[in-house]
């Protein structure tokens, strides 16, 4: 992890990740999100490898019967995720590790999910190909994130405060995520938009070999 890009998003989400936690535990936070984290608790399947961990929000929504594996850059929210899924009933192996260079062997899993990461991942085209390496033959992956909108005019507002979001938070506000998850080689099923199009559940899955 020596790309100074990651070392930004490891400083400011290790900053205070309870207020991060409680933040997305918020009423409106349930509202805007909570029924896509529903449907991607529905996706996975197995073995499941989630992608951006962070303090494990997404693991309330899992069957009770799969065997999570998280990894996020920053050991702070993976240490209040532990805790999370212990106290949600769920228990969950934690890793801190660069998702763009998973220590993971070929095909060890049986669905992956990405929760709200792409967008400051610096280089998510890699880190979409490593799922696709580490995740079995037509295997559940499933995408949960803030992208650019296909609205234009929503999406120029993006364009525009893109720079300042980047610099403060690292946060990339005009990805074009569901474009480069298909370029990377996912099958993508289906894409729902809400909230202007800025946010997308993309469901798809890795290509048979």
């Amino acid at each position: 992890m020596s790309d100074r890009r990651i070392r930004k998003v490891q400083r400011i989400y290790d900053r205070n990740p309870e207020l991060y936690h409680r933040a997305m535990q918020s009423r409106f936070t349930e509202w805007m999100l909570g029924g896509r984290r529903r449907k991607v608790g529905e996706t996975v399947r197995g073995r499941v490898l989630d992608v951006g961990f962070g303090t494990g929000l997404s693991v309330a929504e899992y069957p009770a019967d799969v065997q999570v594996v998280g990894i996020d850059v920053s050991a702070g929210m993976l240490a209040i995720g532990r805790r999370f899924a212990r106290d949600t009933g769920h228990e969950a192996e934690v890793e801190v590790m660069d998702a763009e260079h998973m220590a993971f062997d070929d095909g060890v899993f049986d669905s992956v999910a990405f929760n709200l990461c792409l967008c400051t991942i610096p280089n998510p085209g890699a880190a979409i190909r490593e799922a696709l390496r580490v995740v079995k033959p037509g295997g559940p992956m499933v995408f949960l994130e803030h992208v650019r909108s296909h609205l234009l005019p929503v999406a120029l507002v993006q364009d525009a405060i893109n720079p300042v979001m980047v610099v403060w938070q690292a946060d990339h506000f005009n990805r074009r995520t569901a474009d480069a998850v298909r370029r990377c080689g996912v099958e993508v099923l289906s894409v729902d938009r809400w909230w202007l199009g800025v946010f997308n559940l993309i469901v798809g899955r890795a290509p048979a070999r």
